[in-house]
């Protein structure tokens, strides 16, 4: 049995720690699907932006599209850095499977956590696929054995590696029972297994029929009666047990060589659910556009990077926000990297960027106005962990500042902009020293306003911990009465959180009532 219904266009979410190899992933799919020429060497689909090219990895969403078997398919590719992991917390519950992109290290196993953590939170389906498998160097069962730790769903093997001259030439299709040799950018090649593969297989393939029976009492009790279950009964217990989350398949392969592409691309055809799902996880009803991301592309304005959910959308489509503005749609555009087509219609289930739609905010499920059900989909945004004093080099670019500010603030939910009344600075913090620069030279490159930073001043504050009187006498005579004042002040402490309290007396004299506000405010000046 199948996940698979035609029509429907997929959603998949390529999320996995920094230098896994998502990127070249999602460019190996896109290879193999025929949506891209073999390697060049001029670049990726994704990472197009000067800043992700001067850092070697991504700092923001790449979503690109492909066509495989008749099916359409949208690649979400997450930043793994911590610094820009926050690109991807709106995008997640979105997609309808997530590929987990892991390294060989058994030690690197712990990286994942976060990643999974965050899928189980949201109940996104995933999967693990094993990248640069041609640096193996010994079985995996070590492997599987630290990912089901980070895991709390069983770690199901879906495939077997073979070796030959102590590098992996191929697998071993558990669920097929059947071989295949990998060729280097193409599909691979069906072999006949060894005796010694076999054996081996027969023990592996066994223990994923155990993991699948512990959700599937009919399966349990062929197993148990030593009967050989049906493919379709295995088949659609993969299917039925990943999209519940009980169970998180693994997959081998490398991207950069084109091994395992082509069974991964029939795993997304066959396993993956449909777009109802993700319209269930956001609690999105209706037809509308979910949007993981808002961005200002120059002449073109503001974009909205969205799903679209509840069937397909049309080409000056009116939206309704949640807070009840309405906006409408200036241009629908195909997503492919950094290239933008412009179309008439967008199908349900694909993501596309929706041009002028003013109001629209990253989380929000705009609905078409006909059928009013817009929502705010409740993700808690990362809270800041460094910042910077910023301010504009030239005095004259304070109100593009101001307007740039805006901009990449509401781009990038991880900014933080706070005006802090002791120093009198405007703090611009974020998730990492990496992050706030990045930021930074945005401002130079698509707003061209140069802004200078410094780490923020410290407003150190002293507590007053004995008791000190002082006196002073004014005296002026500038004719008539003249002026005469005698002060003393008394500061003692007070109890620690009593905060600050003002008391007056007047002995041998009379001394105006609103002259005496003044003395309080200046004693709270120069508390400051």
């Amino acid at each position: 049995m199948s996940a698979h219904a035609p029509g429907l266009v997929r959603a998949v979410a390529l999320v996995g720690p920094t230098g896994a190899g998502k990127t070249n992933l999602m460019e190996a799919l896109l290879i193999a699907a025929g949506a891209r020429a073999q390697r060049t060497g001029s670049g990726t689909v994704g990472d197009s932006s000067p800043e992700a090219r001067a850092r070697g990895h991504s700092v923001e969403l790449n979503i690109a599209g492909f066509d495989f078997l008749d099916d359409r398919y949208v690649l979400i590719d997450c930043p793994g850095a911590v610094d820009f992991a926050a690109e991807g917390d709106l995008a997640l519950p979105a997609a309808d499977l997530a590929v987990v992109v892991a390294a060989l290290d058994p030690a690197k196993a712990l990286l994942l956590q976060p990643t999974l953590k965050a899928l189980e939170q949201h109940a996104v389906p995933r999967l693990i696929f094993v990248n640069k498998m041609d640096q193996a160097r010994g079985p995996v069962a070590e492997l599987l054995s630290a990912f089901a730790t980070v895991s709390q769903t069983p770690v199901v093997a879906r495939q077997l590696p073979i070796w030959s001259d102590q590098h992996v030439t191929g697998y071993m299709d558990l669920a097929l029972e059947r071989a295949f040799a990998d060729r280097d950018g193409a599909p691979p090649e069906p072999i006949a297994p060894s005796d010694d593969v076999l054996a081996e297989e027969k023990d592996a393939r066994f223990h994923m029929l155990e993991q699948l029976a512990d959700f599937d009492d009919q399966l349990l009790e062929k197993l148990v009666s030593d009967e050989t279950p049906d493919q379709a009964l295995i088949f659609a217990d993969l299917v039925r047990e990943l999209n519940e989350g009980l169970i998180t398949p693994v997959f081998f392969g490398d991207s950069l060589k084109g091994h395992g592409i082509h069974r991964l691309l029939k795993a997304l055809r066959h396993d993956a659910g449909s777009p109802n799902s993700a319209a269930q996880r956001l609690g999105a009803e209706g037809p509308g556009a979910y949007v993981i991301k808002t961005a200002y592309a120059g002449q073109a304005g503001k974009l909205a990077y969205a799903r679209v959910l509840g069937g397909a959308i049309n080409d000056g489509a009116e939206f309704v926000a949640p807070s009840g503005e309405r906006s409408r749609a200036g241009g629908l555009f195909a997503v492919q990297g950094a290239a933008l087509k412009k179309i008439s219609q967008a199908a349900d289930g694909d993501v596309v960027a929706i041009g002028k739609l003013e109001h629209a905010r990253a989380g929000q499920f705009l609905s078409l106005v006909s059928a009013a059900k817009a929502k705010e989909v409740s993700i808690a945004p990362r809270p800041p962990v460094y910042g910077l004093a910023i301010w504009a080099k030239a005095r004259n670019d304070d109100v593009r500042l101001s307007s740039a500010l805006s901009k990449l603030l509401e781009e990038d939910p991880a900014l933080r902009l706070s005006q802090e009344a002791d120093t009198r600075q405007s703090v611009l913090s974020g998730q990492s020293e990496a992050h706030v620069r990045l930021a930074l030279e945005r401002l130079s490159r698509r707003y061209n306003v140069e802004v200078a930073a410094d780490h923020p001043t410290t407003p150190y504050q002293e507590t007053i911990t004995g008791q000190v009187t002082q006196h002073a006498r004014h005296k002026k005579q500038t004719g008539g009465h003249g002026q005469f004042g005698d002060v003393t002040v008394e500061i003692r402490p007070l109890e620690r959180g009593a905060g600050f309290v003002f008391n007056h007396r007047i002995t041998g004299g009379v001394v105006p009532k609103q002259w005496i506000p003044a003395v309080e405010q200046g004693v709270r000046d120069a508390m400051i």
